[in-house]
């Protein structure tokens, strides 16, 4: 089926924050360019999802509402054949966001002052979200080799074992690098977290997201560490749903449950509403079909970068991955860095790009650049970032 990605949708007619003039114009310096830089899709979501919002608009009634006895089992059977993981659905916890649950646990199963290990470069809202919980960052910075990024379990094992120490959050698939950690190394980071009793949380919304070189387990597969873990899901990424839709917190510790249960009632987060739902359930019941298509066209955008750059661009590299739709490109071949180098981009080559320092101080000599979108947007990128890198002076 020809589910239309290759269809533009002009999104600065839309309230969409990434194509925000002012935010374009504040970040970027000019708001004539293309925006590659919030984590969501241009494409529309699934024709299935859509269907099933006009047909609840068209029934007119937004009451107060409630997940209906479907809903559970679709969601353990996504777990089982995207996955194949088996879930009990009482682990649930449904929250707004991700981050919403994060911060949760934290507070909850933490002391102020404690190490929450992180492995950057990652996410931003991992650093920002244990500083605003006054807990205190613990740096496992990943290994870069032959532009491929590999764990340092050596040292994760010394940080672990740290009496502060109390947590750790991954990032899988990984933002920015792309990695879809193997199941070894998911094992290996179970045995250190189990040999220091750590609690693990586990960021997986890009879970959906797998090129044909990686294969997605989820934390959830391994039962020996179910007692001190929380996995934290959504599908917003997968969907293109970020504005309409939920973060599930799934937490098969009963006790740790409860207590993150009660803090949730406590700020009546949760309550079902319309269009989450129907998004949620269509999605996992009926859109099987569009998320591999949908792969395909993000991993065919991503070998047209890596193959134009190997061509065309010898100074810029694209570290290799095996998910997400984000591409981790290393500049640090470039005279310039940082904020002076996206808005030189912005300006000449019309991308807005992510700097790599957002994601610490490792994505110094890096950028994030999100491919989901039509790919003659991505040819045009290209041609434009040529000319634009052509114009630069060797570096000194």
């Amino acid at each position: 089926m020809d589910y239309s990605f290759d269809e533009k949708n002009d999104r600065f007619l839309t309230p969409a924050a990434k194509f925000h003039r002012g935010y374009l114009k504040n970040i970027f310096g000019t708001d004539d360019l293309y925006p590659f830089w919030v984590a969501d899709e241009d494409f529309k979501s699934p024709p299935t999802i859509l269907e099933a919002f006009k047909a609840k608009v068209d029934e007119g009634i937004f009451g107060y509402e409630y997940k209906p006895e479907t809903f559970m089992p679709t969601l353990k059977n996504w777990y089982k054949s995207r996955y194949n993981c088996e879930i009990d659905t009482s682990w649930a916890q449904f929250t707004p966001t991700i981050m919403s649950s994060v911060a949760m646990a934290l507070d909850l199963f933490t002391q102020e002052g404690d190490g929450i290990i992180i492995q950057p470069p990652v996410y931003m809202e991992f650093s920002s979200t244990i500083k605003k919980t006054n807990r205190v960052i613990v740096e496992n910075p990943l290994v870069l080799k032959d532009l491929h990024y590999e764990i340092n379990f050596k040292e994760l094992a010394q940080l672990a074992s740290k009496e502060t120490t109390k947590a750790m959050m991954i990032c899988n698939p990984h933002n920015p690098g792309g990695r879809v950690w193997t199941t070894n190394e998911l094992s290996e980071i179970v045995d250190i977290c189990l040999a220091n009793n750590l609690l693990l949380i586990a960021d997986e919304i890009h879970a959906d997201i797998v090129f044909s070189n990686g294969e997605f387990s989820s934390f959830l597969s391994f039962p020996e560490i179910h007692q001190q873990l929380i996995v934290c899901y959504s599908p917003a990424k997968v969907f293109n749903i970020a504005s309409v839709t939920d973060s599930i917190a799934f937490i098969p510790n009963e006790e740790l449950r409860s207590k993150f249960n009660e803090l949730r009632l406590r700020y009546n987060l949760g309550r079902t509403y319309a269009f989450s739902r129907i998004a949620m359930e269509i999605g996992f019941r009926e859109s099987a079909n569009w998320v591999d298509e949908l792969n395909n066209y993000v991993e065919e955008n991503r070998n047209y970068i890596s193959n134009f750059l190997a061509e065309n661009i010898s100074q810029i590299e694209l570290v290799k991955q095996e998910g997400t739709y984000l591409v981790w490109l290393k500049v640090n071949q470039l005279p310039l860095r940082g904020t002076k180098l996206i808005q030189y981009l912005a300006k000449e080559a019309k991308m807005g790009l992510n700097k790599g320092e957002s994601f610490g101080k490792e994505g110094n000599g890096f950028v994030r650049m999100n491919i989901a979108c039509p790919r003659e947007i991505i040819i045009e990128a290209m041609k434009n970032l040529k000319s634009a890198i052509d114009k630069l002076p060797a570096k000194k």
